[in-house]
This record gives structure tokens, sequence and C-alpha cells, in this order.
């Protein structure tokens, strides 16, 4: 499910020279991960996607929520501030002071809050949220 999501979202190259420069070139700048981030995918390979990607914009409805914990690993934290700037007023935000993939259901009050509000009357609050009453771990 992951690469139907992944590969299927957009059109990937499939120039395997390419992807071999651009994995040598990470695995000299960023050792750690051995060039893994710019490697070839099976996305590669993956037919064209059938629609055009779809185009976000500031237009439309208020009703998306953005939750996002300031250390994560998988999706940046730089990601989530892009994607409030790009929707405008249709997005609310909530930042948690934490790590890790899940927001919700970790232990922050404000967090919760949040999300069951917007989940359960789609209020969202006006001003973005930075929740710092996450529990040590």
């Amino acid at each position: 499910m992951f690469l139907a999501l992944i590969c299927g979202d957009a059109r990937w190259s499939r120039d395997v020279d390419t992807y071999a420069r651009s994995a040598a070139a990470d695995r000299a700048a960023w050792p750690l991960t051995a060039g893994m981030p710019a490697n070839i995918w099976a996305c590669a390979f993956w037919p064209e996607p059938v629609e055009e990607p779809v185009a976000v914009t500031a237009e439309g409805p208020r009703n998306t929520l953005i939750l996002q914990n300031r250390r994560d690993n998988a999706t940046p934290w730089e990601d989530a501030l892009g994607l409030a700037e790009v929707l405008g007023r249709r997005a609310g935000s909530v930042g948690a002071d934490n790590g890790g993939h899940y927001v919700y259901g970790q232990g922050s009050t404000c967090v919760d809050q949040a999300t069951v509000t917007f989940l359960t009357t789609g209020r969202l609050s006006e001003e973005n949220l930075y929740c710092t009453d996450v529990p040590e771990g």
C-alpha cells in the first residue's frame, strides 16, 4: 500500500544513472544514511500515474487539522510548517514539543483536546497551537 501511495502520486525518473549519482553524493554528504534516501525505489519502474497531481492551495473551506511533533524523523517539522503556509486559513496547526511520529494520544492534553474538538465539532483554533505539556519520556 505504501508503494501504491508514494509511486502513484507523481512521475518518477526512470534514469538509473541519475539515482546512482545522487546516492553516491548523499553517501559522501551524509554517511549515516548510506545514500538510501536518494537511491532508486520501486517507483522508478511503477506505471505512470493515471491522474495529474492535485494542486494544494489556500482556496477552499477551513477544514484541515495539521498535527506535528517537533522532532519527528519521518515527517519533518519544516514540512508541516510549509503545508500550513500553503493551506493558509484552510488549516489549523497543532504542534507538540515531542519526538516520534505519533502526536495524538501521547499524553499531551493540549494536543488531545484540540484534536477531539476538531473531530467532534469541526472547529479549529483561531490561532495555531504549540503544546508543551508533553510528559517526560
